[in-house]
């Protein structure tokens, strides 16, 4: 199942980024001018990363609703995994420092991969039940959909994941 839901992102990454739009040129008015449901200048910038995935997918107001709940209950799964990683990485560190063995590095990267792994299928996940609160109309903007999906891609590896 874990191994689908990633080829299912990675393919929506690919098609997203295959329609452009992400190219490193900047409009003369600065990056926080860029209108994100075109990539080009004109529109301000949403102030946090729910208001931007909310505009490039031109979601309505119930489908903010139900957006923001999907993304709550996943930050708020995802919560005691993200604190299992930064223990995680404070013991690889003291491994590291107190010159461990070879093969006990490998299992404690390993479980902290293990944990990474985690937090990233939340995102996935998140990104699947938001596309289904989605219309149909707003299922074929690919490109809305791919900066969507590159919005969510490590929203849960920080405390507060409307943060950019």
């Amino acid at each position: 199942m874990l191994k689908k839901l990633c080829m299912a992102g990675l393919l929506c990454a690919s098609l997203a980024l295959a329609q452009g739009g992400y190219g490193g040129g900047r409009s003369k008015q600065g990056a926080g001018d860029l209108d994100p449901t075109t990539g080009r200048g004109g529109g301000a910038r949403p102030s946090n990363r729910f208001d931007y995935i909310a505009q490039v997918l031109n979601l309505n107001k119930d489908q903010k609703r139900d957006v923001h709940t999907i993304l709550e209950d996943g930050a708020k799964e995802a919560a005691p995994i993200r604190d299992q990683m930064d223990k995680s990485r404070v013991v690889v560190g003291e491994a590291i420092v107190s010159k461990k063995g070879e093969d006990e590095l490998k299992q404690l990267a390993k479980s902290s991969s293990d944990l990474d792994a985690q937090l990233s299928e939340l995102e996935v996940q998140a990104f699947f039940k938001t596309v289904g609160t989605l219309d149909e109309t707003q299922k074929k903007n690919m490109q809305g959909l791919g900066r969507a999906l590159f919005l969510m891609n490590g929203m849960y590896h920080i405390k507060n994941w409307t943060e950019e």
